[in-house]
């Protein structure tokens, strides 16, 4: 996914928010429908969490703590605070995602999911809202490079053309929660 040649870091991070939101959306139906009917398969909910758990804590996440929010630190910007409460909520998702994949009873599985997705939705529009913008702004275009040459690391663990394969997962997920 990392493309942001020459512009800002958060390009990048930006893309996989609109990819996060897409799986947000089928777990979302997915967790609606548990509490209505039950009516959703075992396997894709797994596959759906597993994707999750690659593209928005270990990817998006992993590149935001090790690359983005220590750069900002560094310059002082955002306050501190403010990013251990972004922190704080990547710890609280991934509760939601290990909840997710265990072994929970049924009213914990739709709890974990509903949560999982009100919990990132806030964070994602936090971030594009309040940390972004700042982050845009607050580099240079070398340190924006180096920031975005370290998301090109981080992303090297998933192997060549992962945007696209999540992109693909989430294509063939769209057919087993439709709206």
């Amino acid at each position: 996914m990392v493309e942001s040649a020459g512009g800002p870091a958060t390009v990048d991070l930006r893309r996989e928010h609109e990819l996060i939101r897409r799986g947000l959306e089928l777990l979302e139906r997915a967790g609606r429908r548990l509490a209505v009917d039950r009516s959703v398969s075992d396997s894709g909910l797994a596959d759906l969490v597993e994707l999750l758990r690659r593209l928005a804590d270990r990817c998006h996440h992993a590149k935001e703590e090790t690359h983005l929010y220590p750069a900002m630190r560094a310059r002082g910007l955002p306050p501190d605070d403010r990013l251990r409460e972004l922190l704080a909520a990547h710890g609280e998702s991934r509760d939601y995602l290990r909840t997710l994949g265990g072994f929970p009873s049924l009213a914990e599985r739709v709890a974990a999911a509903l949560l999982y997705v009100r919990a990132m939705r806030e964070h994602l529009d936090a971030e594009e809202r309040d940390v972004f913008p700042i982050a845009d702004r607050m580099f240079t275009p070398e340190e924006q490079s180096r920031i975005v040459h370290g998301y090109a690391e981080t992303e090297r663990a998933f192997g060549p053309g992962f945007g696209d394969a999540v992109a693909r997962d989430l294509d063939r997920l769209q057919g087993l929660f439709p709206p």
